[in-house]
């Protein structure tokens, strides 16, 4: 008798433990529900821990702010208002109560009692607004920020460019689903609208032709023969390019060529310094006639000027030649060349020795490319020149400074390989430029009659270079 009420004694008390227990897990339970639970969003705004009068609140006050919208780099507004969006408190909260009542029978009380964490839900808003409204907004914003590509266009009185500026045209139909997915959402994150970037057309040398026109115009009676590559693309630009002119000493490229091309490496201690008071500041006519005789000419200095002349036809420049070597009064045969058999224009070029701007800028561009490993020079002459042969020329025409002409017209540092040429009527640069924006050749030859004054063709030539040096290297 007395095990059996001892018996009874210790399920009452695991009763009264359990029903403790349960009363205060129950407790708890209703505790819990009067905020809302782990995980819960609405409309993609958290409201875990948040009461329901709270959450709803909430609610009101995201879809009464604005939303963030950017293009490109625009920040614009799109109000509630503009788009008739608008917000049914009511039928959200309906949404919400009927996800709150699964939660609150005898599974959601097991679940709270086990610990178990309900799963994450997102409660979708009650949201309305007009699509009319929206595709409004988007061609306004459309109409006052998109706009085609502008080319680059040449600005005269800096012989600069106006820098090139991309296209940029809204794509309304993938923009509208990103505003609609962001309206209808209680989270006001900024929007960027789909932009298409259109690259504005590459800028033609037709462009830097614009700049320098008026430039050269400024120079009344004056001739102006100009001849630009890009050495990347191949585009050309020829003002007068193909006129004949004094050959002058820009002629001495030509001899360098020759040179190298009959010669092998290294060269002897004498033809270097021959080659290097031709090439140099110095421009010595006499050692350029010493290369025209004992390298090109066999001992004949006449014989080396026709030689040279048989090879630049041969590399199709047909209108450079060599009658006599430098400083002869010898009156030479009339060499006949399409350039000087033209009536429109002529600088009355020197029988003894002419080019065309034409003619030395492709002859620099044969060095160029034979530097590079191939172009006309190896093609023209298989085995005779090296890249490092070419490469030595252009380390002869780098070494000439004179600071002025095509050196003055470029950023300090610039490497400049070019050759200079005067007489009393004309000037002549004839360069290859190595700049950040593209390698370039660049001739000029300048001609007034009877004389022409250093003090208006050595700015000139300066000036084309800066806005030469410019198109290929356009301030940002």
């Amino acid at each position: 008798m007395r095990r059996r009420t001892g018996y009874v004694a210790w399920l009452i008390i695991i009763a009264a433990v359990a029903t403790l227990f349960f009363a205060w897990q129950y407790f708890g339970f209703r505790l819990a529900r009067r905020t809302l639970p782990a995980g819960m969003t609405i409309a993609g705004l958290p409201v875990e821990g948040m009461t329901r009068e709270q959450a709803l609140n909430a609610l009101e006050v995201a879809f009464a702010t604005p939303l963030e919208v950017t293009y490109q780099e625009q920040h614009l507004s799109l109000t509630p208002d503009s788009v008739e969006l608008r917000y049914d408190n009511a039928a959200t909260a309906a949404s919400l109560d009927a996800i709150l009542n699964t939660r609150t029978g005898l599974d959601g009380f097991i679940a709270h009692v086990l610990r178990h964490q309900p799963e994450p839900v997102d409660v979708p808003a009650v949201v309305s607004y007009s699509e009319k409204r929206l595709d409004g907004f988007l061609a306004r914003v459309a109409k006052q920020y998109d706009r085609p590509p502008q080319e680059s266009a040449p600005l005269p009185d800096g012989l600069t460019f106006r820098p090139a500026q991309p296209g940029y045209e809204l794509d309304a139909e993938a923009s509208r689903d990103r505003l609609a997915a962001a309206l209808v959402l209680a989270i006001r994150q900024p929007v960027e609208l789909i932009v298409r970037t259109e690259a504005p057309t590459s800028l033609g040398l037709d462009a830097l032709g614009q700049l320098l026109q008026p430039l050269i115009g400024g120079h009344q009676g004056l001739i102006a023969g100009i001849f630009v590559k890009n050495l990347q693309s191949g585009d050309e630009l020829r003002i007068n390019a193909d006129v004949a002119f004094t050959g002058l000493s820009v002629l001495k490229i030509a001899i360098l060529e020759e040179t190298y091309r009959l010669l092998d490496l290294p060269l002897d201690v004498e033809t270097a310094g021959w080659l290097s008071d031709t090439m140099g500041v110095t421009d010595s006519n006499s050692y350029a006639n010493l290369l025209l005789r004992d390298v090109i000419g066999n001992g004949d200095g006449y014989q080396g000027a026709e030689n040279l002349s048989t090879s630049m036809r041969y590399l199709g420049l047909i209108n450079t030649f060599m009658a006599t070597p430098y400083d002869e009064d010898t009156i030479p045969p009339t060499i006949v060349t399409p350039a000087n058999s033209r009536t429109d224009v002529t600088t009355a070029p020197d029988a003894r020795r002419q080019t065309t701007p034409l003619d030395v800028g492709l002859l620099l561009e044969m060095i160029y490319q034979c530097r590079q490993g191939g172009g006309a020079l190896m093609v023209a002459y298989p085995g005779d020149l090296t890249v490092d042969e070419c490469g030595q020329m252009i380390e002869w025409m780098s070494a000439n400074r004179i600071d002025s002409l095509t050196e003055a017209g470029v950023p300090v540092g610039t490497r400049v390989a070019h050759k200079q040429g005067f007489t009393g009527d004309t000037h002549a640069d004839a360069a290859l430029v190595f700049s950040p924006g593209g390698d370039f050749v660049l001739v000029a030859f300048l001609h007034r009659p009877q004389w022409l004054a250093w003090e208006e063709s050595a700015p000139l030539i300066t000036e084309i270079t800066t806005a030469t040096y410019n198109y290929f290297n356009p301030a940002p």
